[in-house]
């Protein structure tokens, strides 16, 4: 099976090293899907679900804030504000978080305020729905 490198880092922690045989990312107008040598490219992702397979088949999911990805010399590298298995989502604290972004946007606010609040409950909303669909069946 074909491979590609593939380094996936949040701002705290590495979150996987190693080889991987696809990734699919969050970007604004959709999903993206990288295989092994694919074009070098520069992309955005956003708040969402990021999908990756192992060479041994196996799939992993995570739940990813904003950033970026970079596609280079058939090796991937994702760097994100923040990134977590969708089973360690504590769902009270998405929740809260959510009704926290909600209550900042209807505040009136600075335009960095206004695309913080924004980029806050957009990352809040894709972790409860990851925790609701993969801690409750």
């Amino acid at each position: 099976m074909e491979t590609f490198g593939l380094h996936i880092v949040a701002s705290d922690k590495d979150f996987y090293g190693g080889r991987g045989a696809k990734i699919v990312l969050p970007m604004k107008d959709g999903e993206i899907c990288i295989l092994p040598h694919h074009s070098d490219l520069m992309i955005a992702i956003v708040p969402g679900e990021l999908r990756f397979q192992t060479p041994d088949g196996e799939e992993h999911r995570a739940i990813v804030g904003g950033g970026f990805a970079q596609i280079i010399n058939n090796r991937v590298t994702v760097l994100a504000d923040s990134v977590e298995r969708p089973e360690d989502i504590d769902l009270k604290r998405a929740r809260e978080a959510k009704e926290r972004a909600e209550e900042q946007l209807r505040q009136k606010q600075s335009i960095e305020e206004y695309y913080i609040s924004r980029a806050a409950l957009a990352r809040a909303t894709s972790r409860l729905r990851a925790g609701n669909k993969y801690n409750n069946g």
